[in-house]
Order: C-alpha cells, then sequence, then structure tokens
C-alpha cells in the first residue's frame, strides 16, 4: 500500500471516530491500533507500548502538574481580583481602562498561572460585569478577556511550550523566556487597539466616573501593594530559569509553594481549597497523559509507515523555498485549529514539522514561539474557539455565542499581525533566550 493511500485512510478514519464524539486519545489510539494491525500485524504492539514508556520517562513532563496544581491554588487565593483592582485604578484616566486594566491583569496572571481556561473564567467573573455595567461595547469587553487570556498560550510559564518541547527536543527554559517579548507585543498591539478605536468612538467605552478617575497618588500607591505577590511570584519562576539556577520542574515546584503561600497571606488557604486544586491537577494530568498516549501510538505507525519522509517531501515541494515551507506549516496549523485542540495540534504535527524545520536551517525554539502564536489564534477561531466556550460559561444566556465570536474578530486579525512579526523577525524570539545564563 503506497504512503499516499495510507495517509489518505488515516485521516479518513480519523475524521470519521472524531465526528462520532469519542474524546479526540481514544481517537488517535483507535486509529493507531487499527493501522498497526493492518499494516504490520500483532507484533507491533509492543514496539508501541515501548513507545509510550519512553516518553512517559521524560523529565519535562514533571512541571506539568506542577504548574496546574500551582494555576488551581492561585485561581483560588484572590490574587486575581487584587490585581486587576490595582491596574484597572492606574489604567482608569483612559478610555477603555477596564479593558485595557484587562489585558493588563491577563499578561500578568500569564505569568503566573499559564493555563488559558483558568484566566477566561477568572477574568469573566471579575472583569466583565463592571464592564457592561458601564455600557462598554461588546468588541471592548468580550474580546479584551478571550483574547487577554489566550495570553497564557504565549507567557512563561505557558503549559503549550512545555508539551511542544517534550516533542520537539527544545528546552523549556528557552522557550519559557522566547515567549516573553512576543507575548508582550501582542499585548501591546491589544491595548493599542483599545485605545484607538474608543479615541475614534467614544461610545465604545464611556469614560469612567470622576471619582474613579481622579484617584489621589497616595491610594493609588497603596493599591500597587495587590502587584507585589503576584509580581514576586512571577519574578522568582521565571527569574530562577533566566538566571540558570533552576530547570523549569525545580521553578514549577518554587511556584507551587509560592501559590500557597500567596493564598495563606490572603487567608484563602483551605483544606476544601486544597483538595479542590488537587482534584483539579489529578483530572487535567490525567486528560494530558492520555493525550500523549494515543498521540505517540498515531504518530508511530505513521512514521513506521514512511509518513514522516512523505510529509518532508510535500511541505519541501510548496514554492517560494523555505518560507514557503514556513508558510505551508502555518496554513495547515491555522486550519487544524479551527477543529482540533492545542493538545492534539502539537502531538500530531510537531514529530513531523521539527524535523524539517531544522533541515531548512531554522530554530525550533523560534518555531515553538511561532506555533503558541498560531495556538492564539486557534483560541479564537470558529467554529471551535475554546475561548469563546470558556467566557460563555460564564456568561450563560445572557449573552448569545455569535456576539462573542464577532466580538474577537479585531483580536484575532491584530494576532495574525503579531504572527507575521514574530515569523518575519526570529530575534523577537531570540534575543532573551541569548542572554541566558547557562
Amino acid at each position: 500500500m503506497s504512503i499516499e493511500l495510507i495517509t489518505i485512510l488515516l485521516l479518513a478514519t480519523f475524521i470519521a471516530l472524531l465526528v462520532t464524539g469519542l474524546p479526540l486519545a481514544w481517537v488517535m489510539g483507535a486509529t493507531a491500533v487499527i493501522f498497526s494491525l493492518t499494516l504490520f500485524g500483532p507484533n507491533i504492539m509492543v514496539m508501541m507500548v515501548g513507545r509510550v514508556y519512553q516518553m512517559m520517562l521524560n523529565y519535562a513532563l514533571v512541571a506539568v502538574p506542577l504548574f496546574i496544581f500551582m494555576a488551581a491554588i492561585l485561581q483560588q487565593s484572590g490574587v486575581a481580583d487584587q490585581l486587576f483592582k490595582a491596574v484597572y485604578i492606574w489604567s482608569g484616566p483612559f478610555r477603555g481602562g477596564l479593558a485595557i486594566g484587562t489585558i493588563i491583569s491577563c499578561t500578568i496572571m500569564a505569568a503566573m498561572v499559564g493555563i488559558v481556561g483558568a484566566e477566561i473564567v477568572t477574568f469573566g467573573m471579575i472583569a466583565l460585569p463592571g464592564m457592561l455595567e458601564r455600557k462598554y461595547d461588546g468588541k471592548i469587553a468580550l474580546g479584551s478577556i478571550c483574547a487577554g487570556g489566550g495570553m497564557a498560550t504565549l507567557i512563561p510559564p505557558s503549559v503549550v511550550f512545555i508539551v511542544y518541547a517534550m516533542t520537539a527536543g527544545a528546552s523549556v527554559g528557552d522557550l519559557f523566556i522566547a515567549g516573553i517579548i512576543p507575548g508582550l507585543l501582542l499585548g501591546a498591539l491589544f491595548i493599542g487597539y483599545i485605545i484607538i478605536a474608543t479615541w475614534l468612538k467614544p461610545e465604545m467605552a464611556p469614560a469612567a466616573p470622576e471619582e474613579e478617575r481622579n484617584v489621589p497618588l497616595k491610594q493609588k500607591l497603596a493599591l500597587l501593594k495587590g502587584l507585589i505577590m503576584p509580581g514576586l511570584l512571577a519574578a522568582i519562576v521565571l527569574g530562577s530559569i533566566y538566571a540558570g539556577v533552576a530547570t523549569p520542574s525545580e521553578a514549577a515546584g518554587i511556584g507551587c509553594l509560592g501559590a500557597i503561600v500567596t493564598a495563606a497571606i490572603n487567608r484563602k488557604l483551605t483544606f476544601s481549597g486544597i483538595k479542590i486544586a488537587l482534584y483539579d491537577t489529578v483530572k487535567i494530568s490525567c486528560m494530558l497523559a492520555w493525550l500523549f498516549f494515543g498521540a505517540q501510538t498515531i504518530i508511530g505507525i505513521y512514521t513506521l509507515a514512511g509518513g514522516d519522509q512523505f510529509v518532508k517531501n510535500a511541505v519541501m515541494a510548496l514554492p517560494f523555498g523555505k518560507w514557503g515551507a514556513i508558510i505551508g506549516m502555518q496554513l495547515i496549523l491555522i486550519f487544524l485549529g479551527m477543529f482540533l485542540d492545542w493538545i492534539g495540534i502539537v502531538l500530531l504535527t510537531m514529530p513531523l514539522f521539527v524535523p524539517i524545520i531544522l533541515d531548512l536551517g531554522f530554530d525550533n525554539v523560534w518555531f515553538g514561539v511561532v506555533f503558541c502564536m498560531n495556538m492564539h489564534i486557534s483560541y479564537l477561531s470558529p467554529p471551535f474557539g475554546p475561548s469563546i466556550f470558556y467566557l460563555k460559561s460564564v456568561v450563560g444566556d445572557a449573552i448569545p455565542v455569535g456576539q462573542i465570536y464577532r466580538a474577537n474578530l479585531p483580536y484575532l486579525w491584530l494576532t495574525f499581525v503579531a504572527l507575521a512579526f514574530t515569523v518575519a523577525f526570529p530575534g523577537l524570539s531570540l534575543w532573551l533566550p541569548s542572554m541566558m545564563l547557562k
């Protein structure tokens, strides 16, 4: 059987099982079993088990449950409320101050949490009621929460970077540091859009009340204490990696301790809270583990059948040389992002794409940042758009899902702009890692 026919049949089987509603991990695993038995016989299953076992020994995976636990504790610690209040008071003089404060708060929270869903749900409950009460336009109110929360894909300690590092053989620490400047660029574009849109159309974000705009400086400075713990925690986690004194897994452990201390300082550390955080950590980590298993098997079978060489030849045959190959990969990632979760995309595509990237002379750390920028696009893209459904879970029936989709469009186009900058100027991603102390 030719590799072309195998590819078509594998994709058809994968899609057919996916539309039945089966979980993605079962779909990948079932497809792998069907094709392994059909192409190679039952003896190949031993090799598939060995492949999964080797993946389980990857030390970088230790950081995943630790960062998830850190996020779960911080979600209950009251940090987000303090952070948003402090940032909003300082951005109050600007039109759209609540939305600007949301973007800034999401950026800071992303440096502690690294999980998109947690941010969107948190700020959907904290910031959205205030914006709707002040008659903010939906493009400003809804879009700023979805787009701001999605920046957790880029701002370290992003779980996306950890999973990418595992599949691409890249350094987690380098990826974390590489995502900082592109992540800040994306946040700056969002804030710039809010400022320009509200300046051109003041009715999109009515000015804050007088008492909120003219807060005494002494009171503003007092509110900055709400930034101390978030800033300190982010600085310790990222600073220890940047200085070369801790691995990402060790920094994650430090972050867990810092999150517990933060919750204790805010008097939010309870036995029931820790129990909920542990439950969420186990649930999410187990889901990720099964996705890892399924992806390892399906990619292993496809590679054994010669699929890696087929994909390489197909990508290299695209016009415009190596940049044509890069653009082709972006189009594939954007298309997949409309239907699949980022976990499935990274586990299915990176084992095939990264060898091509390296052969073309590109840096796999840079490509990791490019990939994460694509995943931010996937969070905002219909029809899947996880950000939309995270926010929908907060607003309920009060706001139709179509309105949330439309509100995301300006931020979606700005993410494409940020992606173009990241692709065209690799130095945006690689300068900070080159300055790290090894």
